[in-house]
């Protein structure tokens, strides 16, 4: 039975909750060291999240009921969040990504770490992969 998107927000807020400010950024740092580049041959325009700090690019891959997400960015705190938000959503079922909202990463805390600019691109990432989703 796979882990809903909730109980995996919960899972990674649990992760976050212990780690103060400073130590919070740090980990998601690495957790950008963590993200598979993306072939520089996807870095495409099609593929880009348009009104994040930094680069950001998406890929989905669609199969029968779920979808398979990579991304890549030039930032490491931009890769940490993304690869967060992918570890949550990736291999989801359709109805549920369809249904995903920005305040449903709240418990993640990352409001209170991101500068607005950064924000607004987690915003956008979450945004785009709903929209994808609502394409099947």
């Amino acid at each position: 039975f796979p882990v809903t998107i909730k109980d995996k927000i919960g899972e990674w807020a649990d992760r976050l909750k212990p780690l103060s400010g400073m130590e919070r950024l740090e980990y998601i740092i690495e957790l950008g060291r963590k993200l598979q580049p993306l072939d520089s041959k996807l870095k495409m325009d099609s593929f880009k999240i348009h009104g994040c700090a930094s680069n950001l690019w998406l890929v989905p891959t669609f199969e029968k009921d779920t979808m398979s997400l990579a991304a890549d960015a030039d930032a490491f705190i931009t890769r940490g969040t993304a690869y967060m938000v992918l570890d949550i959503l990736n291999g989801q079922r359709y109805g549920s990504l369809k249904k995903i909202k920005r305040e449903d990463f709240a418990p993640l805390g990352m409001a209170e770490l991101l500068s607005v600019q950064r924000q607004n691109g987690l915003g956008l990432l979450i945004t785009t992969i709903k929209r994808y989703a609502e394409t099947r």
